[in-house]
């Protein structure tokens, strides 16, 4: 069995040598690696959850590259306790014991989709780490490992100052001179930009390397093949679960937007379960057949996103018109795999998992919507101790139980540059870790060339009944086979200039033609004899006629302007500026948005989390009963109105929080809940605490001026 080896972080560390033993149970194997020698133990938790620490939990969706807090040691020493916190699920070798390479090691000797492929996950890190101010865990080196075809990070470091993309620039521009030939003149241009300020989002950055990749990706020749299976097991008397293939129906084909696998488990104690899980099977398919073959990544997330609302509401609608009510009300998980060129997509929803498994690790890429995960994503508790609470396993969400505008489907993309296998099952098969337990023994000779696909599946539906056998059984198995064309000299593609950074839509899987024919080249911005440029100085001859009619044309009808345009500041979509107004903004403030959040006693919030671009960002809003114990009190639904009642500011660990004490004022909609009798939706009049940052950070919370209509309609109880 694979050792357990735990990262070490915190000042208690350095007075260890390798040899010692801590607490009887940590080996001291290196400088900060520690050996788990009764791994099957729990480790010691925290009482409380210091600032330096709640990074982790609030980016555990980023799991697949950031470890977790697994405990925490407190050592006593002569002069004081000293804490050491532990760390798991970074990149150490799980056999050996050793730090994964770091990126510069390996950067020189990467293929050039690697190369890019990395970049890639650091950009994608580099938004959601910044909201957190630990960026500049992007910005060492040495704590950048790589394990394959994945980013991982050793620890996360705190920011001193407030970070850019200028540099993350400059730390990627010393990688360029050993970047592979085919992408190092249009890495050099992309760091260029960053660097100069030319690309300030990560939108833009992730889209001049979504291109990259996608025509690199024409260097490839892929193939899926997919197995699936279902089985009712040794203790039901019916099987609620289905998959898309059909059980033992093996597909296959090169990768297209028609090349998915598809697992749902009906929910396990409610009414008809198979028949949700069906019907969500079929309503998936048909949605899936629309996804146009040359589909960008923003289009093709959407389409998974409205193919899962078009999923549940098909479920939702028929238990309304069977007046099925509480646990009468039939659903189902999902968790789906869509393979489209170079990238596979994964969509979920409930506690049906996706695994990656590759040449050197299993990683679980999914994470279940239930109690336990809420609370770490929350900040409230590590992982290991929210598992050991009551009902930690209960579902915060599934497939039709709720509207779609309480759904929150969890949509990611993986770009894969070598033979991957991705393993989609439901709980049968996951629960107790069986498929930690088994994949090297099982799942691995595949990759290996020692077995075949439908002889694993086999297997693992087997030891699924045998050693879990409490449920129904489902497998989906999708091989990614990648195999490298002739060998890539340069790639000469022209620049996407910074104002034409929007995603371009991909085109099927072929060779290179002459409208990529310099997307690489590093030319610079005014050549003199490109017809691009030529025509620019055209464009800005009528920009300026253009502003020349607008100052005149402004002159006369300035009356008019005043009248028209809004007393509140107006960020317009396509500049990064926001316009100045000669009018105080109180005088006739904006109801339904606020530039700055002014949490005064006394002021009013409106939770409103129907925007379906911004679900994904959704977090169930809890108030506490106090500032310390934590304990929650309740959840805010969607549609209530609370107001400030007091405002306190207490110190932290060297650090002031400030709190805000909230009494729900009304509630505007009727809640809905997977679990009412869990949820504790708070009523008018209830009381409770939250972090006045938690507020602020949540993108569902709206500032209410006192006369907003909103208030006028609003009845106290």
């Amino acid at each position: 069995m694979p050792k357990h080896y735990l990262w070490a972080i915190g000042e208690g560390i350095k007075t260890y040598r390798p040899g010692e033993m801590i607490v009887d149970r940590y080996q001291v194997e290196d400088d900060q690696i520690l050996l788990d020698t009764q791994p099957e133990e729990m480790p010691q938790m925290p009482k409380e959850i210091p600032g330096e620490i709640e990074p982790y939990l609030r980016l555990f969706p980023y799991r697949l590259h950031i470890p977790q807090v697994f405990g925490i040691l407190s050592v006593t020493e002569k002069k004081g306790t000293r804490e050491i916190w532990l760390l798991e699920g970074g990149p150490i070798d799980a056999n050996s014991g050793s730090i994964m390479p770091d990126i510069p090691t390996a950067w020189k000797d990467a293929t050039p989709m690697r190369q890019l492929n990395w970049l890639w996950q650091m950009a994608q890190l580099w938004q959601p780490l910044n909201v957190q101010k630990v960026a500049s865990s992007l910005l060492n080196s040495e704590n950048l490992r790589v394990e394959g075809q994945l980013v991982r990070l050793l620890e996360l470091q705190a920011d001193r100052k407030s970070l850019t993309l200028q540099h993350l620039g400059r730390f990627w521009q010393k990688w360029a001179r050993n970047a592979h030939p085919a992408v190092e003149k249009f890495l050099k241009q992309l760091f260029h930009q960053m660097i100069a300020g030319e690309i300030h989002n990560t939108d833009r950055l992730i889209g001049q390397l979504d291109r990259a990749l996608e025509i690199l990706g024409r260097s490839q020749i892929r193939k899926i093949h997919i197995a699936t299976a279902t089985d009712t097991g040794p203790n039901r008397s019916n099987n609620e679960d289905a998959c898309y293939p059909p059980s033992k129906t093996p597909i296959s084909c090169p990768p297209s937007n028609k090349t998915v696998a598809i697992v749902c488990d009906g929910i396990g104690g409610q009414e008809r379960g198979e028949e949700a899980s069906e019907l969500a099977i079929k309503v998936l398919y048909q949605n899936l057949q629309n996804i146009s073959e040359e589909g960008d990544p923003l289009s093709i997330t959407t389409k998974l996103e409205e193919s899962a609302y078009a999923a549940n509401d098909a479920i939702y609608e028929r238990n309304d018109n069977e007046q099925r009510q509480g646990r009468q009300r039939m659903g189902t998980t999902l968790v789906m795999a869509l393979a489209h060129l170079h990238e596979l997509y994964i969509t979920h929803i409930g506690d049906s998992r996706a695994y990656w498994i590759t040449p050197t690790r299993c990683y679980q890429v999914t994470l279940d919507d239930d109690v336990a995960t809420r609370q770490v994503r929350l900040g409230y508790s590590l992982y290991h101790d929210a598992v050991n609470q009551v009902a930690s396993g209960a579902l915060v969400q599934a497939l039709g139980v709720t509207a779609s505008t309480s759904l929150h489907p969890t949509v990611q993309r993986f770009p894969i540059d070598e033979d991957s296998i991705f393993l989609i099952c439901s709980d049968g098969l996951s629960d107790r870790n069986r498929v930690e337990e088994y994949w090297q023994t099982e799942i691995l000779p595949l990759l290996q060339g020692k077995t075949n696909l439908a002889t694993v599946r086999d297997r693992l539906i087997e030891i699924a009944n045998v050693t879990n056998g409490h449920d129904n059984v489902t497998v989906a198995l999708v091989y990614y086979q990648v195999t490298d064309k002739d060998q890539i000299t340069e790639l000469s593609l022209p620049p996407v200039k910074v104002q034409h950074l929007k995603l371009q839509k991909s085109r099927k899987n072929s060779e290179f033609n002459s409208s990529d024919s310099q997307f690489f080249d590093n030319k610079p911005k005014n050549f003199p004899y490109d017809s691009e440029y030529k025509s620019g100085w055209f464009y800005l001859l009528g920009i300026l006629i253009l502003l020349v009619l607008g100052g005149i044309l402004a002159y006369f009808l300035s009356p008019l302007a005043k009248e028209l345009t809004p007393p509140w500041p107006v960020k317009s979509p396509n500049s990064s500026t926001v316009a100045a107004n000669t009018e105080k903004p109180s005088q006739q403030p904006n109801p339904t948005s606020s530039p700055s959040l002014s949490l005064d006693i006394g002021s009013f919030i409106l939770i409103n989390h129907s925007d379906r671009s911004q679900e994904k960002l959704h977090e169930p809003i809890e108030l506490l009963d106090n500032t310390t114990n934590k304990k929650v009190i309740g959840i805010v639904s969607n549609g209530s109105i609370l107001q400030v009642t007091r405002k306190v500011t207490r110190k932290s660990n060297q650090s002031e929080e400030t709190w805000l004490e909230l009494q729900v004022f009304c509630l505007t909609e009727t809640p809905s809940n997977i679990e009412p009798e869990l949820s504790n939706v708070l009523q008018p009049k209830e009381k409770g605490w939250i972090e006045q940052a938690k507020i602020e950070s949540n993108l569902d919370v709206i500032i209410l001026e006192r006369n907003s209509e909103k208030l006028d309609g609003c009845v106290e109880d």
